[in-house]
């Protein structure tokens, strides 16, 4: 089993954090992010709502590797 490096520290609000990974090229599913900022997922989903009700464009991406969990992400024109 290979090991991974761990991820780097988060800091500042939760909204940013939550952003922050968003940003990132493959986005993130709900049970990635529920994780990283401590969450449970229907916080993390209704975090996401906040986000689109903001303004900001969320786009919801396929799954990858076969799974059913969908991704998330901000696109460039949200940012």
């Amino acid at each position: 089993r290979k090991s991974t490096p761990p991820k780097p520290a988060l800091t500042g609000p939760k909204s940013e954090q939550l952003k922050t990974l968003l940003s990132e090229p493959p986005g993130a599913t709900v049970a990635e992010l529920s994780e990283r900022l401590a969450w449970q997922p229907h916080t993390t989903r209704a975090a996401l709502t906040r986000l689109k009700q903001s303004g900001i464009a969320v786009e919801k991406l396929d799954a990858l590797d076969g799974t059913r969990q969908s991704r998330y992400r901000i696109t460039a024109a949200g940012k």
